[in-house]
């Protein structure tokens, strides 16, 4: 007989996509879900943000969610560039192997909207400093004292989590690349404003537009949607300025400084730079992060997903995505535990998640930094004759997955697994390829 889910507690830690989506997905599987973020509302800064087929479908299995996304993701045209502004490749229809480009503050809406529906409780400004275990329960502690405590604790706080002084006692070891990016958002008005950007750059009725400027070492992007412009570029890190902070901004004059420090740029990122208002240029740190094995304290009350387990430098275009999936396989593997273990089985379940996840998280990550290094060394020469090879597209083995299909076709084999202490063999990454910590 299985067992309910209704009776299970799980508490979020996190109100970013990776928390609000698993959230949704707690409750479309049948859990007492709450949730908890530190700020005082959950809302995000942030210029755009890629999501791959994968977690698009998953975003799909909700219908209100589908019809918003369908409304506000960007249909761009694309060109590419050298780093002097020659086109090289395009105007070119996005590739639906690359998934949707969105908002980041967009899909939040979108994703708290949907949450708000489903009358999930949500704590703002609950800040925790401490979690703990017991072999019945997970345990948060905010600075104002409270405890509050859950059969299953999430941690998706994302890079500053708490949660490694219980899951493995330290912090994966933090290595600077030497590079930040610049990234800004900004209402498309201000573009407007420069006849150069009107000209080149301003979207019609029902194409935006987006473009790729490609040097050795650096790359830089423009998008131009409906309601808003966004660009980035990476560039030499800064100590006074480069930090991972949504909150840290600096001038666009200073912005330009660099950029004519840094190589002969072309006048389309020059003139999106310039008309950028004063506070919305945030010069992010590229910092690499060791992956760790496991996710899951030792009494298996607590288990972190997206950037609080595995965070993805943001030039990957993939760390989103997997936060998405990372929702969607640990909601799923929850329920299996429960359903046909009782909910003693809990710890089982997030393990179980932990086993699927982590040969494939690995795996894109790598991949995804192999993908930038291409675009830091682009031969326009073949691109000229074949424009497809800029495009640098992902792998079959990433974009035909699903996360919650795979949970349930190898939820028992791997339960059994790690119940033994045994590695699990995954077949959702390419099967050369093995985490080895």
């Amino acid at each position: 007989m299985a067992h309910s889910t209704a009776t299970s507690s799980i508490l979020i830690v996190g109100g970013g996509l990776a928390g609000l989506f698993c959230a949704l997905e707690c409750v479309r599987n049948g859990f007492n879900t709450r949730l908890l973020e530190s700020r005082t509302s959950v809302q995000t800064a942030g210029d755009f943000i890629t999501i791959g087929p994968t977690a698009i479908h998953a975003l799909r299995r909700w219908p209100s969610i589908s019809q918003a996304l369908d409304i506000v993701a960007y249909n761009p045209e694309i060109y590419y560039h050298k780093q002097n502004g020659e086109l090289v490749a395009g105007p070119m229809p996005a590739h639906p192997n690359f998934g949707r480009i969105i908002s980041r503050p967009a899909l939040h809406r979108i994703l708290m909207k949907a949450l708000e529906a489903e009358h999930v409780e949500i704590n703002c400004g609950a800040k925790v400093v401490r979690y703990s275990e017991t072999d019945d329960e997970g345990k948060v502690e905010l600075s104002n004292g409270e405890t509050i405590e859950a059969h299953m604790i999430v941690a998706a706080d994302g890079i500053h989590s708490k949660s490694w002084t219980l899951v493995s006692g330290e912090e994966p070891a933090i290595y600077p690349s030497g590079l930040a990016i610049f990234r800004a958002a900004f209402p498309i008005e201000h573009a407007m404003s420069d006849p150069y950007l009107c000209e080149r750059w301003i979207p019609t009725q029902n194409e935006d537009k987006m473009g790729f400027f490609l040097a050795p070492g650096s790359f830089g992007i423009v998008l131009f949607g409906q309601n808003t412009a966004s660009w980035v570029w990476q560039h030499s890190e800064n100590p006074d300025t480069s930090c991972e902070s949504w909150a840290a901004t600096l001038s666009p004059k200073d912005a330009l400084k660099q950029l004519d420090e840094e190589g002969q740029w072309g006048a389309d990122l020059r003139a999106t730079i310039a008309v950028t208002p004063q506070n919305h240029i945030v010069d992010w740190r590229l910092m690499r992060r060791d992956m760790k094995r496991e996710w899951v304290s030792p009494k298996g009350r607590l288990t972190q997903i997206g950037d609080a387990a595995h965070p993805f430098l943001p030039t990957t275009v993939n760390g989103g995505t997997q936060a998405l999936e990372d929702a969607v396989s640990l909601a799923c593997c929850l329920r299996l535990a429960v359903e046909k273990h009782g909910i003693g089985a809990l710890p089982g379940g997030a393990k179980v998640h932990n086993a699927l996840r982590i040969d494939r998280v690995a795996a894109i990550q790598l991949t995804g930094m192999e993908r930038t290094k291409k675009h830091h060394d682009v031969d326009f020469e073949k691109v000229k004759k074949n424009p497809e090879l800029v495009r640098n597209e992902p792998a079959q083995w990433q974009i035909e997955h699903d996360p919650q299909k795979y949970a349930e076709e190898q939820f028992d084999d791997c339960f059994v697994c790690v119940k033994g202490g045994k590695l699990f063999r995954n077949t959702n990454k390419p099967a050369e390829y093995t985490f080895k910590a």
